[in-house]
């Protein structure tokens, strides 16, 4: 006959043992909800699934920094001995338009040799363009310059514009896709990941842009 201390302690240990086995068995349901969910989203189909992104300010900020300021921190209008670009700059909403206030560094004039005979000029100024859908990005188009800080910069604005033989860029794009990050299914190793982005939508608010875009998703 068995001790009674011994049987108690068995009946506990089998009672552990089916805890964790229930446990085990909702954790093995939920993964199988989870991917059952994954799996049926439309973009995992092949179609597209709409979504909502909400751009704040300080995203905005990053992004046109990243995007179009992309060389060391800059914005080149004009590469060579004769140069012009923009740094330093600070991005905001006003009147449905992105406005960005930047630093002009410049040296304008006739490249002779090895050097640029011309005219070195650093000032501020602020331009603006309205925010459009083009595919997987954010467009910057109609850019135009609002203020610029005195006469002198203002002449080589003109001046850049003759020696390039056009005007300031008029567009820019900005890469939404990047931000879509591969997601992990929780409790797999599922991840899900972003194959194709097209915006259907931008609107500008006065703290905050609002996109609406189509998104194809895949499963591995």
């Amino acid at each position: 006959m068995s001790d009674p201390a011994e049987a108690q302690q068995a009946a506990v240990r089998l009672r552990r043992q089916r805890v964790l086995l229930r446990r085990q068995r909702v954790l093995l349901r939920r993964q199988r909800v989870l991917l059952l969910v994954f799996l049926s989203l439309p973009g995992l189909a092949g179609r597209a699934l709409a979504s909502e992104l909400v751009i704040g300010r300080d995203a905005l900020q990053a992004l046109v920094t990243s995007s179009v300021f992309k060389d060391q921190g800059r914005w080149s209008l004009a590469k060579g001995k004769c140069y012009a670009y923009l740094e330093r700059p600070r991005v905001a909403l006003e009147a449905g338009r992105v406005v960005i206030e930047a630093h002009l560094s410049s040296r304008l004039g006739i490249t002779v040799g090895e050097s640029c005979v011309g005219t070195e000029l650093a000032s501020d100024l602020r331009l603006s363009g309205k925010l459009v859908g083009f595919g997987a990005h954010i467009q910057i188009d109609d850019i135009r310059i609002d203020n610029v800080q005195d006469d002198s910069t203002r002449a080589a604005v003109e001046l850049l514009e003759s020696a390039a033989g056009r005007s300031l860029p008029k567009s820019v794009n900005i890469d939404l896709l990047p931000l879509l990050k591969p997601t992990i299914v929780p409790g797999t190793n599922i991840k899900v990941s972003a194959t194709n982005l097209a915006i259907a939508k931008v609107a500008t608010l006065s703290d905050a842009v609002e996109v609406e875009f189509e998104v194809k998703l895949s499963a591995r």
